[in-house]
Order: structure tokens, then C-alpha cells, then sequence
């Protein structure tokens, strides 16, 4: 009998965190015969990365039973169960630890569908339970929320269960204890926090060997010292100190790994270089007579739209760009047919592939698409989310150059070119950067209050 469960937590420093949610399905291998999902009290206040990430309120867990009122429900669920989730030793620790606080002693036995996917359902780009389940196909509802990946988990598991023709999982059902890094390992990971950010790795020279950016700073590096790649071992043999910045944004830790590794080049990162060439762009084609279109094809003479490192990426994007703009995939893909597409049959195309919709109005949203990437004045800022509280980050285009980042908590702070300056981190404009900033302004483009135009 399994368990399936997934687990959201306040954020914070490892050890400190608390159970915000908790979503527990009982799966006899076929069915689900159990389940057992609430919110939490931590009695303390939720992260706002946190928050922003799962909406759940500090307001919404007021009410709700604290954990000693559930308790006993999630030994009963959890009896004679083996615990399943996708990076398990998060909720295993953030059970254990619940429990420890009441003094109970919880043993559990475990399987994680992280490490199980990456042997069973090798070579896919990403592991993380979202782009997973995109790649494999696995619906995913209420993301970020304990029943919808508890759920999307449930899904994984059956794939697993089915694909395992050698029995892997079942011959070995895990250990008492989730993953942990080795007992030498675990003074260096104390204190890492569970937030957005940039690590450092350092060795006894104090060189720095490594940088990434991560959405779960403790998480990532804790995979590193319990994985057993070659890369990791390295990693692992040679750290010797560790450093991290929290940034609050994705795109700031993208942003800041791009212009350390540059700076920096510590021996095992991939070595980048200076503007360097991408190798695939997405390209306007315009028709005058007809339908204009957006293609992808490998980077040429042409200024591409946006630029990708991967063709499997720039597909992504463009089905999302096809999706948002209500684009119609017959017409895009360059497909005459007499037939109309399967979207115009299920309402979802307003009709380009049978000349229903006019060429004027179908061109004019492709280029209301293309607007979203340009800058929208020489000079501007762009608001992201801040570390904590009522913090927020901004970005700086002056002139057209990409000039650096900034943290505020007042507007007054960045009324005038000159505050800015005074608060600004300098970080020099590359190909990638710039790159960057234009997918970004396409992802900020249905929010306006997210651009501010300096005068």
C-alpha cells in the first residue's frame, strides 16, 4: 500500500519551516481506497514567495486545524504505507519534523518519483514534477497546491509502476530515512534557505568552482551531495564552502548566473562566451497579399524575433506565442488545405484557415506579438517580484542598453533616473541578456503596471 502525498510549507531557513498544506492519497497499486487533504496552521507567518507561488494566505490558514489537530489522521492514512512523492525528502523532513515537535518518533519507508523517472524515462531536458508531466503528457490541475501535485504524482507513479518491467521500485521501496547527504556534508547545507536564488561553490583555495540559479536554493544543492554523477561527485570532493544570494525572481537569478559564469568561469560550469550565437531563431514572415506567419529556423543574416539555445525550446515558446495570440496552427505551419483546422472544429481558431477571419485582423495580432518584445521607449524600467515583504525588484534599460538591477520598497525610490542610479547593481548588456529581456517583456506584457517609462 502506498501513500501519495505532497506538502506546502511556510519557506524559510531548513529546519524552521512549518506545514501550510498537506494532501495525502492512499493507493492500494490500482485505486485510490484514501484520502486526506487540508490546509494548515503554522502559527507563523508564510513566506511571500510562498505565498505568491501557491495562494495560500496567511488569512486562508487562520481558521484552519493545526497540526497536532491532524495529526492522528496522518498516521491513520499513512499506516503500514510506503510514503511516494516527487523529491520526497522534502515532505519526509517536513513530516519528521512536525512530528518531532510533538515527540513522536515517524518512521516511514519511501520512493521517490524523482530519482525513479530519471532511471526508468532517461534523456528528457527537466525532472521537475511541472515540466515532467508536460513532457510525458500527465494533466496537471491546481499546480503548486498539495492535492494537484499529490494528484499529478499519483499519475507519474501509475507510469512508473507500468514501465518498471524490471521491478526496481518494488524490490527496493526505499530507506527509513529520505535521501541525505553524507554526515561530512551536513554542516556545509545548514542554514540554506528553500527560496529563489544563486549558489556558490567554493573549494579549500577559496576559488569558486560552480554557480546556478535555483527556485529552491537548499533543494538543489542537497541534490548535488546526494547525487552520484560524475559532475556531482566532482562537486561534492572538491566543495569546501558555499555562498548564496536570494534574488526573489527567476528571471533576476537568470539574469545574475548568466553575468557571474561570464565573469567568473569557474571550472565546472559550461565555459560562455561573450554574445555568443544561438543557434535557432523565431522569425516574422510577413505576407502582404496573405496570412503572415511566425517560423522557426536556424539564426541567419535576418534579426530573429527572439533567439533560443534548443529547437525542442523554441517550439515551447512558439505554441505558447499560438496559444496566446489565438493564432491558427494550419495557417502558421504554412498548410493549405480546403479543410479547416481542428481548432476552428472545437471553437478555439476564429477561422484564418477558411478565410473566415481577414488577413488584417489575423496580421495585426502576430504583430501585436512582436510589439511585446520591443522595448517601449529608450529609456524604461521593469517591476518583478521583490525577496520578502513588500520589496520589489526592477530592471533598467536606459538609452536602449540593458544597465543593471535594483531592489525598492517606496516608489519615490525610483522616481527620478538619478534615485535609480543610486541603488542600481551595474551588470553589462550581452546577446543572452538581451535575449532574455525580450522573452520577459512578452511574459509582462498583459501587465502594464509592470512597465515604467522614464522620462
Amino acid at each position: 500500500m502506498y501513500a501519495i502525498l505532497d506538502i506546502e510549507a511556510t519557506g524559510g531557513k531548513v529546519g524552521e519551516e512549518s506545514i501550510i498544506e498537506i494532501a495525502v492519497y492512499k493507493y492500494d497499486g490500482k485505486e485510490i481506497v484514501d484520502q486526506f487533504i487540508s490546509l494548515v496552521n503554522p502559527e507563523k507567518k508564510i513566506d511571500q514567495y510562498v505565498q505568491r507561488l501557491t495562494h495560500i494566505s496567511d488569512k486562508m490558514v487562520l481558521t484552519a486545524p493545526k497540526f497536532h489537530e491532524v495529526a492522528k489522521r496522518i498516521v491513520e492514512i499513512t499506516d503500514d504505507c510506503i510514503l511516494v512523492g516527487h523529491n520526497v525528502m522534502f515532505d519526509y523532513r517536513m513530516l519528521k519534523q512536525e512530528f518531532d515537535r510533538l515527540g513522536y518518533n515517524y518512521e516511514k519507508e519511501w520512493i521517490d518519483t524523482f530519482e525513479y523517472s530519471e532511471k526508468l524515462i532517461p534523456g528528457l531536458p527537466s525532472y521537475s514534477l511541472g515540466k515532467l508531466c508536460e513532457s510525458l503528457g500527465i494533466v496537471v490541475t491546481d499546480r503548486h497546491r498539495a492535492s494537484g501535485d499529490a494528484r499529478a504524482t499519483i499519475s507519474l507513479f501509475k507510469l512508473l509502476l507500468d514501465k518498471d518491467s524490471e521491478k526496481i521500485i518494488t524490490k527496493k521501496t526505499g530507506l527509513k530515512q529520505p535521501k541525505k547527504a553524507h554526515s561530512k556534508y551536513q554542516k556545509l547545507l545548514e542554514g540554506l534557505p528553500n527560496s529563489i536564488g544563486v549558489y556558490y561553490l567554493y573549494n579549500s583555495r577559496k576559488q569558486l568552482i560552480y554557480i546556478s540559479r535555483s527556485n529552491n536554493i537548499a533543494r538543489s544543492i542537497n541534490q548535488i551531495f546526494t547525487s552520484k554523477t560524475l559532475k556531482a561527485n566532482k562537486l561534492k570532493r572538491y566543495t569546501r564552502s558555499i555562498k548564496f544570494e536570494e534574488t526573489g525572481s527567476g528571471f533576476l537569478a537568470a539574469i545574475k548566473e548568466n553575468n557571474e559564469i561570464l565573469n567568473n568561469q569557474p571550472m565546472y560550469n559550461v565555459k560562455l562566451v561573450e554574445n555568443k550565437v544561438y543557434p535557432f531563431g523565431l522569425y516574422y514572415l510577413e505576407s502582404k497579399r496573405g496570412y503572415s506567419r511566425l517560423e522557426i529556423g536556424k539564426v541567419r543574416k535576418t534579426q530573429p524575433v527572439l533567439k533560443f539555445k534548443t529547437k525542442e525550446r523554441a517550439k515551447e515558446v512558439l505554441e505558447k506565442i499560438v496559444h496566446d495570440y489565438n493564432l491558427c496552427q494550419q495557417v502558421n505551419a504554412g498548410i493549405k488545405s480546403d479543410e479547416s483546422c481542428f481548432q476552428y472544429k472545437v471553437n478555439k481558431c476564429n477561422g484564418a484557415c477558411v478565410k473566415e477571419e481577414s488577413k488584417e485582423v489575423y496580421n495585426e495580432r502576430i504583430q501585436s506579438f512582436i510589439k511585446t518584445t520591443e522595448y517601449p521607449s529608450e529609456t524604461f524600467l521593469i517591476i518583478d517580484k521583490g525577496r520578502k515583504g513588500i520589496e520589489k525588484s526592477f530592471y533598467l534599460v536606459e538609452n536602449g542598453e540593458f544597465k543593471g538591477y535594483g531592489y525598492y520598497e517606496y516608489h519615490h525610490q525610483i522616481k527620478t533616473l538619478e534615485k535609480i542610479h543610486n541603488i542600481l547593481i551595474p551588470i553589462k548588456e550581452t546577446e543572452e541578456i538581451k535575449n532574455m529581456l525580450k522573452y520577459f517583456l512578452y511574459k509582462v506584457s498583459s501587465n502594464s503596471n509592470q512597465i515604467v517609462i522614464i522620462e
